[in-house]
């Protein structure tokens, strides 16, 4: 689908065009083509609200902007067209002879570009959405009824799962991931971030003494790849050299890795918020005060042009205020500020 910029350089040529063949001779002379590189909706935008309102001020108020946007962007235009659109005379804007051609070619295609915009995005948001998310993320803070309907309304639908999905294919996908690299032509923006606390089931936290080596190589440590380099951190605050557990178990999710340390199959670096069910049923026990800031992050992902439509704002506006909501409970998560 052509861009807002693409139509604002057809609409551009178009007027050109006219204005070479039924204007040329307000110069008495045929005018080279201005130079239309770097036109942008933006500048006509600020054109039409000035020609129409007649002052920088009314304008900038109409647009949202400030009134030194709104000149700067008539300058703008101006200078690709290499003419002046309108005589200042104090805070009143008077079209020149140019700029009054212009605003009357330009106000019917500027109607029809509108509407045509309008078109698109409700035809965009009609096409389902897609969010992914992993089941760790997911659980903890997508499967709320409140959010569930939230989602439903807008015509977004849930992926859970670890697996990573291609955000450039042809139907829209949002991503909620974590330990994102940044990646041209997606906007990645940081929701939460996890702290990490020692943990295991009641039966091994019962006889804990986490500031003794030996007891520690009696253990089995759960670990996943990306929190391998807590593990010295959190050894360090309890004053303890490195250990050499009795065995260690690997799990590529900490889902997965969450649950083992339920069933007492070793001791965890639990992430906060998401071992908070866990500990607050007694499934998980904390066996010493030691909290560490990781750099685990967790990011909303999706391609720029998403990100720029209102589903896509609006998905990152809804998920940064279930977050914050979470972290105003006592022990939960850390919202990222954005």
């Amino acid at each position: 689908m052509p861009t807002i910029k693409v139509f604002s350089e057809i609409l551009f040529v178009t007027y050109n065009q006219n204005l070479r063949d039924g204007e040329a001779g307000m110069s008495g002379r045929a005018q080279a083509a201005p130079d239309n590189s770097g036109l942008s909706w933006s500048q006509l935008r600020a054109f039409e609200a000035c020609a129409r309102l007649r002052s920088f001020a009314s304008a900038s108020a109409a647009l949202g902007l400030t009134s030194s946007a709104v000149r700067y962007q008539l300058s703008l235009l101006e200078g690709r067209m290499g003419v002046r659109l309108f005589e200042r005379s104090g805070g009143r804007l008077e079209p020149t002879k140019s700029g009054s051609a212009f605003a009357e070619r330009i106000a019917r295609p500027m109607r029809e570009l509108e509407a045509a915009c309008a078109q698109a995005i409700e035809i965009a948001e009609e096409e389902p959405l897609t969010l992914t998310a992993p089941p760790l993320f997911a659980r903890h803070f997508l499967f709320d009824p409140e959010f569930l309907k939230w989602c439903e309304d807008r015509r977004i639908r849930l992926d859970v799962s670890d697996t990573k999905r291609d955000l450039f294919a042809r139907r829209p996908i949002a991503a909620i991931r974590m330990g994102v690299a940044r990646e041209a032509g997606l906007a990645t923006v940081d929701i939460l971030s996890v702290s990490l606390v020692i943990a295991a089931a009641p039966a091994i936290a019962a006889s804990a003494s986490p500031h003794d080596p030996s007891w520690w190589a009696r253990q089995t440590l759960i670990k996943m790849e990306i929190s391998d380099a807590a593990w010295p951190l959190a050894l360090s605050a309890l004053s303890l050299p490195t250990i050499t557990p009795r065995q260690t178990h690997r799990f590529s999710a900490y889902a997965a890795g969450l649950e083992a340390a339920t069933l007492g199959r070793g001791i965890i670096l639990a992430p906060l918020p998401f071992a908070k069910s866990e500990l607050a049923a007694g499934r998980l026990e904390r066996i010493s005060d030691v909290e560490i800031p990781s750099k685990l992050v967790f990011s909303l992902v999706m391609e720029e042009e998403l990100a720029q439509f209102s589903r896509g704002r609006a998905l990152r506006r809804k998920l940064t205020s279930v977050i914050a909501s979470d972290a105003r409970q006592p022990g939960r998560s850390t919202p990222v500020a954005s």
